[in-house]
């Protein structure tokens, strides 16, 4: 009998739904209340609004998704630990069998917490981390003792055996902490990765671009991690295709809101279908619809583009800050310039 890796199974079976057009991994906003303010976050509000899921309703939705054939499914928020029911959801997520991811700032990781993790087995604990020193890290979270919270947190999660990976969003407050970083969460045992991309709010704010790195300093980074500490970018889980929509989004994943709206990620926040009145099953159709029916404009450059292969831009990028897929958006084709004639060391996925 063939064994394989479960990296290897998940990625196998990822693929296949995505050629068979069946979705097999959601990412579920459980709330967009935090306990933190980060000056670069896409979160709406930070708050956790009335009109948000209650239990009934994530535990009604879980059955539809367990139902509906996804395998992987990953809480975020905001912070979801906030939320008081997240014990009940996560024990109720594992019931329903599926393979459960958890996103957090690790500020309010407790022994308790931890406890709930290990029991219900949890396929991957992802750790956003904001600087090395305590200045750096809260200039991003704007909450003071917020880095002394986050380290007792990410101690508590190395205590255990449970995998663990360190993630990183680096902007102009942070990345000459970038080493530091990485250093810190090595010690730890935990795998590092960062991310260069920063995104507008989900409604369209501006601001947290205010916090992103030229795309000089993105190609320094990019070098300086990838031919002198043998890291690589944040892992991608949409490969380029030709598609106008090219990535994983309406084919084999999709995302749910804190309100119950089905898009077809959290940063890219369409069609918006309403799950406290129609079904996944039924939302999934609106979604590969709302992928099929998309088209280009006239401003559509990428076809007749030299440096496509080197872009990182999506349709949702050009989305958020325009309200028009097709929109090239200068910082992006300014980035892939660079990193074409610095001969792509950038990102292994792209050629050399």
């Amino acid at each position: 009998m063939k064994q394989i890796d479960p990296d290897t199974f998940v990625a196998e079976l990822s693929s296949k739904a995505r050629h068979q057009r069946q979705p097999d991994s959601v990412t579920f906003e459980l709330t967009y209340g935090c306990n933190l303010r980060c000056v670069h976050c896409f979160n709406p509000t930070h708050r956790a609004l009335p009109q948000e899921l209650d239990t009934a309703e994530v535990f009604q939705l879980l059955e539809q998704l367990a139902a509906f054939g996804i395998l992987t499914i990953t809480f975020t928020g905001g912070e979801p630990a906030i939320r008081p029911d997240i014990d009940e959801i996560l024990r109720y997520a594992c019931r329903c069998g599926f393979l459960v991811r958890v996103l957090t700032n690790a500020t309010r990781v407790t022994s308790s917490f931890v406890s709930v993790l290990q029991d219900i087995a949890v396929e991957q604990v992802c750790v956003s981390i904001y600087g090395a020193t305590a200045a750096t890290y809260e200039r991003m979270t704007a909450v003071p003792g917020s880095h002394t919270a986050f380290l007792r947190g990410l101690t508590l999660l190395a205590e255990t055996n449970m995998p663990v990976i360190v993630r990183m969003p680096v902007t102009s407050i942070n990345f000459d902490e970038v080493h530091r970083c990485r250093s810190l969460t090595e010690e730890l045992g935990f795998k590092f990765q960062y991310s260069l991309d920063l995104t507008p709010t989900v409604t369209g704010d501006l601001t947290p671009l205010r916090y992103r790195l030229t795309p000089e300093g993105k190609i320094h980074i990019d070098r300086d991690m990838l031919t002198g500490w043998g890291s690589t970018p944040l892992e991608e889980s949409c490969a380029s295709t030709e598609d106008f929509i090219e990535c994983a989004c309406g084919r084999n994943r999709f995302a749910i809101t804190p309100y119950g709206e089905m898009n077809l990620c959290t940063a890219f926040p369409i069609p918006r279908y309403n799950l406290r009145t129609g079904t996944v099953t039924e939302g999934w159709e609106v979604l590969k619809r709302t992928v099929d029916e998309a088209q280009p404009t006239h401003r559509y450059e990428c076809p007749t583009c030299d440096v496509r292969p080197y872009c990182r831009q999506g349709r949702s990028d050009a989305w958020l800050e325009t309200g028009e897929m097709s929109t090239c958006l200068p910082h992006y084709r300014e980035w892939a310039n660079l990193e074409h004639r610095t001969h792509a060391l950038l990102d292994p996925r792209r050629p050399a």
